[in-house]
C-alpha cells in the first residue's frame, strides 16, 4: 500500500487563495464518522490531515523540484477551478504533473466560478490540461470528461448548506465512501450545532429578559391527551417535548406518557391569562402547534402521525429481481407492484402494526416486513 505524507495537494491560482484556504480548512477539521471507520479499518482514525497548499506566487516556468516533490508526495490533486485559473500555466503545470505520476484518477475539480467545458474565456473554470487529460465530446463513446465538485451547486438550500455538501463530496471520493452514509451524519452534525447554538441563545436571552424583568413567578401544568383513535399495537408516545414560547422566553419539559403532567415554573406574572404559542414533538406523533391561553392548568391534545407505521413504500424482489406488474397482499390489503417493483399502501391507523405479512398469492410465498420505511427499502418475496 502506498503511503504518503499528504493527503491532498490544493492547486490554485493566487488571487482564488482564499478558496484554496477555506477548502484546505475544511477537509483538514473534517471528522470521520466512528461508525463509518468501524466499519472500514482502512479508512484514517484521525482528521484528513495534512493537506499541501502553497502559500506563494511562484511564476509559471519550469516546475520546482520542491513542488514537485510535494505532488509525489500527495495522494489526491485538488484544482480550485475558476476562469483564472483556467488560464493559469502553473496550475496546468501541476495537473499534468499528477497525470504523469499515473494519478490521473485522483484529481479533482472544485468548481468555485464559472462552467466547465464552456470554450468561453470569460467562463471557462477548467484549465487546458484538465481538459486535455479530460476531454469533452459529444460522442458517449469517445467522451472522457471529469465530473467537478461545485461549491455553489444548483437546487435548494443555503449556500452555507450547498458548500458543506461539495466538501462530503470531496471527502467521499477521497475515501472512496458513500456519499449519503457521511452526509447524512454531517448533516445531523451541523443540526445539532445550530439546535446548540440556538438553545444558548435562547437561554442567554432569557436570562438577560428575567433579570430586566421583576416578576412573581407563577406555576403551569400541561396535561396531554391523545386525540387519535388508540392503538396498543404501536410505540406509546415518549420523549414528548413541549415547549412555551413567552415572547422573549422559552420554557420546555419532556414527558414520557400521555396523561403524563409537564411542569413550567418561574413563569412571570404578566404572561398570566395571555395567548403563548405551545408545540408539542414526540416521536411517531405528528406536531401540535397551537396558541392557547397562559394559565395554571392546561390540556393539549396530541395525535399519533399515520404516516409513520401506516404508509407502506418499497421495492419488491423475487430471487434477487424486482417484481413487477404482481398482485399482491399486504396486511389483508390488495397490493400491485408498478413496472419498477415498487408497491404503495396505507394501512388505517386501526389496523396499524410493528409488522405486516407481505403474500404472493399465486405462490403463496409469504414474508413480514417492519415499518417505518425508507424510500430505498426492499423485502426479497
Amino acid at each position: 500500500m502506498e503511503e504518503y505524507k499528504y493527503y491532498a495537494f490544493v492547486s490554485y491560482r493566487s488571487s482564488d487563495e482564499k478558496y484554496a484556504k477555506w477548502l484546505q480548512d475544511k477537509i483538514e477539521a473534517y471528522r470521520l464518522p466512528t461508525t463509518v471507520q468501524k466499519m472500514n479499518q482502512a479508512l484514517p482514525k484521525k482528521k484528513l490531515r495534512p493537506c499541501f497548499r502553497y502559500h506563494t506566487d511562484i511564476q509559471p516556468n519550469e516546475l520546482k523540484t520542491e513542488l514537485r516533490n510535494k505532488l509525489e508526495q500527495s495522494k489526491y490533486l485538488l484544482v480550485i477551478c475558476t476562469p483564472r485559473s483556467a488560464q493559469s500555466p502553473w496550475v496546468g503545470n501541476e495537473i499534468d504533473t499528477f497525470v504523469e505520476l499515473g494519478r490521473r484518477d485522483r484529481i479533482i475539480p472544485v468548481i468555485v466560478e464559472g462552467k466547465p467545458y464552456s470554450g468561453d474565456p470569460a467562463t471557462e473554470c477548467y484549465n487546458p490540461s484538465l481538459i486535455k487529460h479530460f476531454p469533452h465530446s459529444d460522442n458517449i463513446a469517445e467522451d472522457r470528461e471529469i465530473l467537478g465538485v461545485n461549491i455553489h451547486e444548483e437546487g435548494k438550500g443555503s449556500a452555507y448548506m450547498k458548500r458543506e455538501r461539495a466538501v462530503i463530496q470531496i471527502v467521499s471520493r477521497m475515501l472512496d465512501v458513500n456519499y449519503d452514509q457521511l452526509w447524512n451524519r454531517q448533516r445531523r452534525r451541523l443540526i445539532t450545532r445550530f439546535v446548540l447554538s440556538a438553545l444558548l441563545a435562547i437561554c442567554f436571552i432569557a436570562a438577560v429578559a428575567f433579570t430586566w424583568h421583576i416578576n412573581q413567578p407563577f406555576h403551569a401544568q400541561v396535561r396531554l391527551t391523545e386525540s387519535s383513535e388508540h392503538n396498543a399495537n404501536l410505540p406509546a408516545l415518549h420523549d414528548a417535548i413541549i415547549t412555551l414560547s413567552l415572547g422573549d422566553e422559552t420554557k420546555r419539559d419532556t414527558l414520557k406518557s400521555i396523561g403524563e403532567i409537564g411542569d413550567f415554573c418561574n413563569l412571570p406574572a404578566r404572561m398570566m391569562g395571555k395567548e403563548v404559542r405551545l408545540t408539542v414533538t414526540a416521536p411517531d406523533w405528528m406536531t401540535t402547534d397551537t396558541t392557547v391561553v397562559l394559565s395554571e392548568n392546561m390540556e393539549i391534545s396530541v395525535a399519533r402521525d399515520p404516516m409513520i407505521y401506516g404508509h407502506v413504500t418499497l421495492s419488491v424482489l423475487q430471487d434477487g429481481k424486482l417484481l413487477s406488474d404482481t398482485e399482491l397482499q399486504l396486511a389483508g390489503h390488495p397490493v400491485k407492484s408498478n413496472e419498477k417493483g415498487y408497491i404503495t399502501c396505507d394501512i388505517p391507523l386501526a389496523e396499524q402494526a410493528l409488522e405486516y405479512p407481505l403474500v404472493n398469492p399465486l405462490n403463496g410465498k409469504a414474508t413480514m416486513v417492519f415499518p417505518p420505511f425508507g424510500p430505498n427499502d426492499a423485502v426479497e418475496l
